[in-house]
């Protein structure tokens, strides 16, 4: 099987990614503070033949580099993602996006249909209640105030938001695990990161529609069933499923569940 890792630059930042397999290309775009190692549970039931899986770090995150000018806004994800398929190659592929990635993967879809053979956005986070943003920035707040450059103590308080108190308590290995990943990160990219993740967000009511297959996938803790009307005019070719025993991170906690549900929409995306 080809395996690759590399570096994608041509403008700044540098992204990292890693690629296994041939074939159709499938991009996963990671949620905020995740890395190409949080598909760790999902890429074995991905991986087959006539399959290209192409993970990468976003702007800031991971080993992808710090951009100099401090843009995290969800135009300059797009424009990073755009920047990648192109290094690479890649005309038309599938993206699946986890959160933040999930928003990013909906927005370069409508901006670039051309080059989408189908989305599917994992619970995905497209804007925010004033209350969402308080509580989000009273983490954040406690956590500059530490005055350290990792998270540290705050890793219990995300994983509970990612995937709840019931799984890591029967996967011991969890908080380890994301306490090892988020040490690895610049906690002030991250802080800048969410920050405008929380100032952003998708108006779908504004935007134009795409006749690109999409899927939305949520767990039982997502809050943006709101957003569903609107989602479904941007995307007439929408399918829609829960995950009934996931949290906000299905890759991680019902990988084989989303494996599943995400095989049989690509069978039916196919072109």
């Amino acid at each position: 099987m080809l395996c690759a890792a590399g570096s994608a630059r041509g403008q700044e930042p540098g992204l990292f990614y890693e690629i296994d397999g041939e074939g159709v290309p499938l991009v996963l775009v990671p949620d905020w503070a995740h890395d190409t190692g949080s598909w760790f549970r999902l890429l074995p039931h991905l991986r087959g033949e006539g399959r290209r899986l192409i993970r990468y770090d976003l702007r800031g995150q991971g080993r992808s580099e710090i951009p100099a000018d401090g843009d995290y806004a969800l135009s300059a994800h797009e424009a990073d993602l755009l920047r990648l398929l192109s290094g690479l190659g890649l005309e038309r592929v599938h993206l699946v996006g986890v959160g933040l990635g999930a928003a990013i993967a909906l927005r370069f879809t409508l901006q670039h249909p051309e080059r989408v053979l189908s989305v599917t956005a994992v619970d995905p986070r497209l804007g925010w209640s004033q209350a969402e943003r308080d509580d989000w920035e009273r983490l954040l707040g406690a956590w500059e105030r530490i005055g350290r450059p990792t998270l540290g103590e705050y890793t219990s308080v995300l994983v509970e938001r990612w995937v709840g108190t019931r799984f890591a308590v029967a996967n011991a290995w969890v908080v380890p695990w994301y306490d090892l990943m988020l040490r690895r990160q610049s906690a002030a990219a991250l802080i800048a990161s969410m920050r405008a993740t929380l100032a952003s967000g998708i108006d779908l009511s504004a935007a134009g529609s795409v006749d690109t297959p999409a899927l939305v996938i949520v767990g039982e803790n997502w809050s943006g069933a709101r957003e569903l009307p609107a989602m479904g005019s941007a995307f007439p070719r929408l399918w829609r499923d829960r995950l009934e025993d996931s949290g906000a991170q299905p890759a991680l906690d019902a990988p084989e569940a989303l494996a599943e549900r995400l095989e049989e929409f690509l069978a039916v995306a196919a072109p």
